[in-house]
């Protein structure tokens, strides 16, 4: 070791609950094929309400697996595994198929339609020719590209920074919306928003609660920081969406 360094040797167990885990996940991957034949996968639509009209103005897909029919399955217990590989790019793409299939359907029967978000997995950025590949499968449904929003982490972006952001100049130019998931956790990256041409910023709703938790001596400075990264995103000429708004207190 040179200076303040130490030599460091880290011991992992391999235990029983890390055991399952890897199973879990090996088994839902060996089923996923069949479980797109029998179509278990389902789309739920969240709306988005404008805070002024009270109004529904767009949605978020969320998709849910009814594991062999047996009930639905929230995706905590199945994202992750996929994301490991690229078996989440096929999850990406059901959610797409079944957003633009609903909007079609909407369409033909003369419904007004209101632009519907679908999340768009770093392991599908990183693939060739994406945006020419999502392009198509929107275009297959006749659906206006601005019906569609792509939604990604804002650490989706980290990893080859310019080839991802380029990808997503591509989606923009094509008339597409592009919003930015999870803002406020993690390790924001605030340049990002110049970077790139997002549409929407989505604040975590982690920003939001501690405002309202009576037990909080921070509360008043929770406060300031939400007003704040408000402002600053409306001063960019960017929409905001605030998640996690369950009362009429925090509306």
């Amino acid at each position: 070791a040179t200076g303040n360094q130490l030599n460091k040797t880290e011991i992992n167990f391999y235990t029983k609950e890390i055991h399952e885990k890897v199973l879990w996940g090996k088994q839902l991957k060996a089923y996923l094929d069949t479980a797109i034949q029998n179509q278990e996968f389902l789309v739920y639509l969240q709306p988005k309400i404008d805070t002024k009209s009270e109004k529904i103005y767009g949605a978020e897909a969320l998709i849910r697996w009814n594991y062999k029919n047996k009930g639905l399955m929230p995706p905590i217990k199945f994202i992750p595994y996929f994301e490991l590989d690229d078996s989440i790019i096929k999850i990406d793409e059901i959610v797409l198929h079944q957003v633009c299939r609903k909007l079609k359907s909407w369409k033909e029967k003369g419904y007004s339609l209101h632009p519907i978000s679908v999340n768009l997995s770093r392991k599908h950025l990183e693939q060739t020719n994406v945006a020419e590949h999502l392009t198509k499968i929107v275009d297959s449904y006749g659906i206006d590209h601005q019906y569609i929003e792509f939604e990604l982490t804002e650490s989706a972006t980290n990893d080859n920074q310019k080839y991802m952001l380029s990808i997503l100049q591509d989606l923009h130019n094509k008339g597409f919306l592009i919003s930015m998931d999870d803002f406020g956790t993690g390790y924001s990256n605030l340049s990002q928003i110049t970077r790139a041409d997002f549409s929407i910023i989505k604040i975590d709703k982690s920003l939001l609660w501690p405002i309202f938790e009576k037990k909080n001596p921070n509360r008043q400075n929770a406060k300031i920081l939400l007003e704040s990264m408000v402002n600053m995103i409306l001063q960019m000429g960017l929409k905001i969406v605030v998640e996690g708004v369950e009362t009429k207190e925090q509306l």
